[in-house]
């Protein structure tokens, strides 16, 4: 027995040689990390921003949970014009529905931004206001900062990376929390899609943009690649403009044909006119063509 004992002690580790081990260890995460995350590309900054969406994602939901299962509808909650004195149905922007949120403490700004982002004019709103924001019409009874923007295009810094579902016409039934894994609700904002091109067995060429700065977020700079949300409250790493290639999600068109259906394009040919489409929509209205969405 004392033999044996002598044999196992001989083979442990010392609690001096553990602490070497788990020093090097320590010092080579060190290392490794930020060179993954240089250039925008690294697999942490894919991993973070997968948790931005996915935060906003639940912000959503927190809020579907106490609105019959509904999500935000700023043209709703501003009935009484306190916050902006526009028109009900215009106030259904990215910026209003982002800014209700973020007022309501689902979620800060700071997740707004994408860490890959590469578009300078997008960047975190520092200047939040979470009480009686001071562009409101009535600031004791706002319901949103109005200065929160989500334009891009704008001369004025935007301060919103994604994209999400545009809430309006047959669509507005998704804009709930409805669990549903095929119907995208939220992502990284993808490149302008001015056509398609159909093949055969329900493939498509999309006509894009090849100069998206969207290209620059994720991936290789030449293909699209991103973090999508779908109504089941699940988070997918997509390389594909239409999703998963080995299982794709697909529409029917009004001749009863199944096609890939692209993420951030609606389809005019759709039969349902409830096929997938991401944007960040500057302007709003009573149905889904007054509906303006931008793109870089």
């Amino acid at each position: 027995m004392a033999v044996a004992s002598r044999a196992r002690e001989g083979r442990a580790f010392t609690f001096v040689e553990l602490l070497v081990v788990a020093v090097v260890v320590i010092l080579a995460i060190a290392i490794i990390l930020p060179n993954l995350g240089r250039g925008g590309h690294g697999i942490p900054r894919q991993i973070k921003d997968s948790a931005n969406i996915r935060g906003i994602a639940q912000g959503l939901v927190l809020f579907a949970q106490n609105n019959k299962d509904q999500y935000p509808l700023p043209s709703l909650l501003d009935a009484a014009n306190n916050t902006t004195s526009a028109d009900p149905s215009t106030k259904d922007t990215t910026a209003s529905i982002i800014s209700t949120l973020i007022y309501g403490t689902f979620f800060g700004p700071e997740i707004c931004v994408s860490p890959a982002e590469s578009n300078p004019n997008i960047v975190m709103d520092n200047d939040y206001y979470y009480t009686e924001p001071k562009t409101a019409v009535n600031p004791k009874l706002a319901v949103w900062d109005p200065a929160f923007s989500a334009d891009f295009t704008a001369s004025t810094p935007s301060n919103f990376s994604y994209a999400h579902l545009l809430p309006s016409g047959p669509r507005l039934a998704n804009w709930s929390n409805t669990f549903q894994a095929s119907q995208a609700i939220l992502g990284n904002r993808g490149p302008l899609i001015s056509g398609v091109t159909k093949g055969k067995n329900g493939t498509i060429t999309p006509i894009i943009n090849s100069s998206s700065n969207t290209y620059l977020i994720h991936g290789a700079r030449t293909t699209w690649e991103g973090n999508i949300a779908y109504n089941d409250n699940h988070v997918n790493y997509e390389t594909s403009l239409w999703g998963d290639n080995s299982n794709p999600i697909t529409y029917t068109d009004t001749a009863g044909a199944a096609w890939n259906d692209l993420l951030h394009y609606d389809e005019p040919d759709d039969k349902l006119a409830t096929n997938n489409f991401l944007g960040i929509f500057t302007t709003s209205g009573k149905t889904p063509v007054e509906f303006k969405s931008i793109w870089d």
